[in-house]
């Protein structure tokens, strides 16, 4: 899926005597991927749904809490089908009214690299200093700009994150409910559950997760592509946000 993409950026910075050919083998598609087949896999589950999927993470209300200058906040995330797992929420409103949005696990098994704007960025971008949120009994929202005509808003449940510019939405976070943080676990999985049955005794695997992970570990572990074979000894350390 990526093949023409590289293709074309190729072609904007070579002459194009120098472009001779690719070969389409040497690139992963979707199929091949198991970070990519989760994540469609999710949708479609989603989209089977309809009306009655509803996304596991929300916002607890009282760990909302604000930076002195008003322009940043941070808040606790659960997921409903994790509630042992905890997230961190960390919004930012910028100067030049960029909202940077980031979440990670909090208290994991492991730590995520996280320091890429170290070294991505010239400097790291200031914080807005004159803007207030308005909290609410079910969402935090902020007004700004020259006209006052963009506004943020984060809904507690589900967790949403919504970017509005003169009424219009024009950025939606988990606007359909497929965000997934994948957080780390082992590998062992969930034990089954020995459910008896007037004499005998029945051993049943239960996934509370099912309907939204879905019941394969699909290239949690280890995947293989053409000779290769990616082991993944620390499981599946991607996240996906869909708008």
């Amino acid at each position: 899926m990526w093949a023409p993409a590289i293709l074309l950026l190729l072609s904007s910075l070579l002459p194009a005597s120098q472009i001779l050919a690719f070969k389409p083998n040497d690139f992963k598609t979707c199929a091949q991927s198991g970070f990519c087949r989760r994540g469609r896999a999710l949708s479609a589950r989603a989209l089977a749904a309809g009306s009655s999927w509803k996304s596991p993470y929300s916002i607890d209300p009282s760990s909302v809490a604000f930076a002195p200058n008003q322009a940043s906040f941070t808040a606790s995330v659960k997921s409903s089908i994790y509630p042992t797992v905890n997230f961190g929420l960390d919004i930012r409103l910028h100067e030049d009214g960029v909202v940077r949005v980031r979440m990670d696990e909090v208290g994991g098994l492991r730590k995520r690299y996280d320091e890429a704007a170290s070294w991505a960025l010239v400097q790291e971008p200031r914080v807005h200093r004159h803007i207030a949120w308005t909290v609410g009994k079910d969402a935090v929202r902020a007004v700004y700009g020259e006209k006052k005509n963009i506004e943020v808003v984060i809904e507690f449940e589900p967790l949403k994150v919504i970017l509005l510019r003169d009424g219009t939405e024009e950025v939606v976070v988990n606007g359909r409910g497929l965000l997934h943080m994948e957080h780390f676990r082992t590998k062992e999985g969930i034990k089954p559950a020995t459910i008896a049955e007037g004499e005998e005794q029945t051993v049943v695997q239960l996934n509370p997760a099912a309907w939204f992970e879905g019941d394969e570990q699909d290239g949690w572990w280890e995947e293989k592509w053409s000779t290769w074979t990616d082991t993944k000894p620390k499981g599946m350390l991607l996240w996906l946000v869909y708008v």
